[in-house]
């Protein structure tokens, strides 16, 4: 495997890895979370279960402001994963801009939870969503978003990611977790790029040895 973090490693394999269709299936997966999380929200403010039994589903009561701020975020980036598709010259960045939406649909789903525990396997859907784009770097730098929203808030709001607050051992854990997936998602990844590249070479191969009008037409 090439380490390769920068460039569009895909760019030859684009038609193959059917990127048009994949896109298509993102947005569509984005618009999915955000029109989940905001009946999600409002029913979590409107209900308020964790005053009378608190659960995965809710593990807090939660103000207004807070069910407005996740619903336009939601809203928000869903909307840009929609608009900015097809606009980007490398789609390499078109396939960063979603890892990051799925990560932020993640962190909200958890905080408006009220750190439910349950809710951090949206992290590994949002993970395995992404093995659909065969790029494994994307998987890699889900594991530095959770790293980062689950180290930090572990110190500074520790109650937006565990419900029982700050456990420093629990952040070890979880990065234990999405570390082994990162590399599972990896395999299929690369699994998938050797298959593309190697449909796409077969196709060139074939297209070439194939006898031009003239050449038909000087054996007939």
């Amino acid at each position: 495997m090439k380490i390769d973090f920068f460039s569009d490693i895909n760019k030859e394999n684009y038609y193959v890895l059917d990127y048009d269709k994949i896109d298509s299936w993102m947005v569509t997966f984005s618009w999915a979370n955000a029109f989940f999380l905001i009946p999600y929200s409002f029913a979590i403010y409107l209900i308020a279960p964790a005053s009378f039994y608190p659960n995965p589903f809710s593990w807090r009561l939660v103000e207004l402001p807070e069910v407005i701020v996740v619903s336009m975020l939601a809203l928000i980036t869903a909307g840009l994963v929609h608009m900015l598709k097809g606009r980007f010259r490398s789609h390499y960045s078109y396939r960063f801009l979603v890892a990051n939406a799925f990560m932020m649909f993640s962190y909200l789903v958890v905080y408006i939870s009220g750190g439910s525990i349950e809710w951090h396997f949206h992290f590994f859907v949002m993970i395995a969503a992404l093995a659909l784009y065969s790029d494994w770097r994307l998987a890699w730098w889900a594991i530095i978003a959770v790293a980062v929203h689950h180290g930090v808030l572990n110190f500074i709001a520790p109650t937006w990611v565990y419900f029982y607050g700050r456990n420093d051992v629990a952040f070890i854990a979880h990065a234990l977790i999405v570390f082994f997936m990162a590399i599972v998602v990896t395999k299929i990844s690369e699994h998938n790029r050797e298959l593309a590249e190697a449909s796409r070479l077969l196709g060139k191969e074939l297209t070439q040895n194939v006898p031009s009008e003239d050449e038909i037409a000087k054996k007939v």
